[in-house]
């Protein structure tokens, strides 16, 4: 077994000496035919007699007057020294001359060139020294292969049209696409991803990527391991061992279910008793509003008011609360309800009588000063699983709730936000729950900032084991009074309905004008990937098609679509509602804007319809950030650099949003240089390889060019985490 470790990590070793090998020699290949250098000729004029070898030295010094133009370094260079060195001390230069000046003329056509400078290896992939890892990569991509349903080379194209590379992406357009076409993937295999195509340090070679995937499933198609729906035969020869892809892990490490669980009862099971099944079974009654009575009634033909056991059981289950009830409740029930007489059978009616005590109290025409309350306080304030003992809490706990209730509180009066669609489109059950990440995503997103003991607070009162209860905390915080629609007086209706508005409703505004206006609209909403739709359909309760005005106008500023007060009430009266004056045609004005993502394409001979998409994904770059050979490889070695200091050692995050006073997401260049002065990070780099790396991180802000300092966090986090850093330089 020794024999074999020594082979194995000798093997291993050798593979990843000859990859740094090659890449030192690509480099040089890639001079070459950049600068027509030749590199032949200065061996040739110091070896006369034509063997092809000369000494150590001399193939050093020359070699070495062209180290920095290459970009080689010393460690490179001896790599490649060391490699092409006999065993008496001379190298063999004529070899070396082959790998790199002599390549064939007539391949330089049929490869693929980037940017005209330099030869581009199309896949290029890093190698994975520990056999588990590619064990594990390999059932990823096997995964992978069964989720998609579509081609991923069309989605990963659309970015080249802009940033002009060849087969590479960055690290956020590569997850947005993932991210896209729905793949569940954790964030330990995206990093594993990332650390087999990862390319100069900061994109991700996506030919490779897709290349893998389809011959992934061209050989489980052509061995017939995979069915019509993509999924991987049961009964194929051999075991596939199976790899379930986690979801990403919440926010902020917390612990709080993300489903909907399915268990009636919320006391712990072990601790149950027959009191806390009726006190379930009354509150999942009230919720359905169920009459007990015409479920059992059905079994008593001779109105005897008892029921067999199966009976009874049957009758639970036709009122949808047998399944949440195990065989032991049953018992429970079974055993309060018994007739003593009969052993046999149920007494329903006192069930009845239980259970409808939820609603109301029998005989009240005995007890007319009785006051009854519906719900009771014991199922109005049933706590649910996971929920914490407010009046139990401690004192500090409390105090940060109150804080945080009182900061939102005036934030929703200051800013008149309007909290409940936030969290409604998050909602997709209609429970009245999120989950704890996307709570805290909508307090980020209407600029409420709370600390981590204040976020805590807040979770640990309205959380419970279905998430976050959002109807509950706008309840206390949100009473949203002006969000209601008010009904308007009898004149102002009749004045709304005057023909006189309705005729300046389309005739003030020119075409030129309403054109430019929806240009604006599209602008914002392609740049930020908006689907208006979603804002504004929720104050639809009724699926109408028309809203009010007000709501249309706040659906607007909440899909971040800033406009001015003439130019929303323009939208609204080239929309408006003819049948009300007072709504606008949301519809109308969402079909508009959806051009600028589909295209509908008619055939009159077929007389079909089809919607033919104009873009799949919003592309943030611009022209001015395309980087050539030179300065990717002076920003793979800048990001080499500083990927020694991430931002859990450095915490440069914080020193970033200071500078971020708007949190945007993006900064100055001299606000950044700043920060990597406070942090002792500025004698990392060179100037020059600060501007490469501002340049490849650029964003367009208006006249400016802004750098982006949340994807250079990541990308250094990454390269931390994945051992691509530069050690010694």
């Amino acid at each position: 077994t020794k024999h074999f470790e020594f082979s194995f990590f000798s093997e291993l070793q050798q593979d990843l000496n000859l990859n740094e090998i090659w890449r030192a020699c690509r480099k040089i290949q890639a001079t070459i035919f950049r600068y027509g250098f030749n590199i032949c000729a200065d061996f040739v004029e110091h070896d006369p007699n034509c063997t092809g070898l000369i000494s150590d030295s001399l193939f050093t010094s020359i070699l070495g007057k062209y180290k920095n133009v290459v970009g080689l370094s010393d460690f490179e260079l001896r790599e490649v020294i060391d490699y092409f060195r006999l065993r008496d001390g001379r190298v063999a230069y004529n070899q070396f001359c082959k790998v790199v000046c002599q390549e064939p003329t007539t391949s330089v056509d049929k490869k693929d060139m980037a940017t005209g400078l330099e030869w581009n290896d199309p896949m290029h992939i890093n190698v994975i020294p520990r056999p588990e890892d590619r064990r594990r990569l390999c059932l990823i991509l096997i995964k992978i292969a069964q989720f998609i349903n579509l081609p991923l080379l069309p989605y990963f194209q659309d970015y080249e049209l802009v940033s002009q590379n060849v087969g590479v992406v960055t690290i956020a357009h590569f997850s947005r696409v993932l991210h896209f076409m729905k793949i569940p993937i954790s964030d330990d295999d995206f990093l594993l991803l990332l650390k087999r195509y990862l390319k100069d340090s900061y994109t991700v070679n996506y030919a490779a990527f897709v290349k893998h995937i389809q011959n992934i499933v061209d050989y489980l198609k052509q061995n017939n391991l995979m069915d019509n729906s993509l999924q991987i035969i049961k009964d194929f020869p051999g075991r596939l061992v199976d790899l379930e892809l986690s979801e990403l892990p919440a926010i902020n490490g917390t612990k709080m279910a993300n489903k909907v669980f399915p268990d009636l009862c919320n006391h712990p099971k072990e601790n149950k008793n027959a009191c806390d099944v009726i006190f379930c079974i009354q509150n999942n009654i009230h919720k359905r509003q169920i009459r007990v009575k015409e479920f059992l009634e059905c079994f008593d033909h001779l109105r005897t008011g008892t029921i067999t056991k199966h009976q009874f059981e049957r009758a639970l289950d036709n009122m949808g609360v047998r399944k949440y009830l195990s065989q032991r409740d049953m018992n429970f029930l079974i055993a309060r309800y018994i007739d003593p007489v009969d052993t046999n059978r149920i007494m329903w009616r006192l069930f009845e009588d239980e259970i409808d005590r939820v609603f109301t109290i029998k005989h009240l025409d005995k007890a007319p000063l009785l006051e009854v309350q519906s719900p009771p306080d014991y199922i109005k304030y049933m706590p649910r699983d996971g929920a914490l003992d407010w009046n139990k809490a401690e004192e500090s706990m409390r105090n940060y709730c109150e804080e945080a209730l009182q900061r939102i509180q005036m934030r929703i009066r200051n800013r008149r936000l309007h909290l409940h669609p936030f969290f409604r489109s998050y909602d997709k059950l209609n429970s009245g729950h999120v989950r704890c990440n996307q709570a805290n995503q909508v307090f980020l997103t209407n600029g409420i900032l709370l600390s981590n003991n204040e976020l805590n607070a807040l979770l640990a009162r309205y959380g419970n084991e279905l998430g976050f209860n959002y109807t509950k905390f706008l309840e206390h915080s949100d009473p949203a009074e002006y969000a209601v629609p008010k009904l308007k007086p009898h004149l102002e209706a009749i004045k709304a309905d005057c023909p006189a508005i309705s005729k300046d409703v389309g005739n003030n505004y020119s075409e030129e004008y309403i054109i430019k206006l929806l240009s604006n609209i599209k602008r914002q909403a392609i740049t930020r990937s908006i689907s208006i739709i979603d804002f504004l359909q929720d104050y639809d309760r009724h699926r109408e098609g028309d809203i009010l005005e007000i709501d249309f106008k706040r659906g607007l500023d909440n899909a971040l679509i800033s406009l001015t007060p003439d130019e929303s009430n323009a939208i609204c009266n080239i929309f408006r509602s003819p049948k009300r004056a007072c709504c606008v045609l949301y519809r109308d004005f969402c079909r508009a804007l959806d051009e600028i993502f589909i295209e509908i394409e008619t055939s009159m001979a077929d007389k079909e319809i089809s919607a033919v998409p104009l873009i799949h994904l919003a592309n943030l770059d611009c022209f001015d950030c395309f980087l050539n050979f030179e300065e990717r490889t002076l920003c793979s070695q800048a990001l080499m650099k500083m990927a020694r200091q991430p931002d859990e050692i450095s915490n440069l995050k914080q020193v970033f949003q200071d500078f971020d006073r708007e949190k945007c997401g993006t900064i100055r260049r001299n606000q950044l240089l700043r920060a990597l002065t406070v942090r002792e990070m500025h004698n990392m780099v060179s100037s020059r390889e600060l501007d490469a790396v501002c340049k490849c991180f650029g964003v367009q802000r208006g006249l400016h060019l802004e750098f982006n300092y949340r994807d250079f966090l990541n990308t250094l986090d990454i390269l931390f985490r994945t051992g691509q850093v530069k050690r010694n330089y």
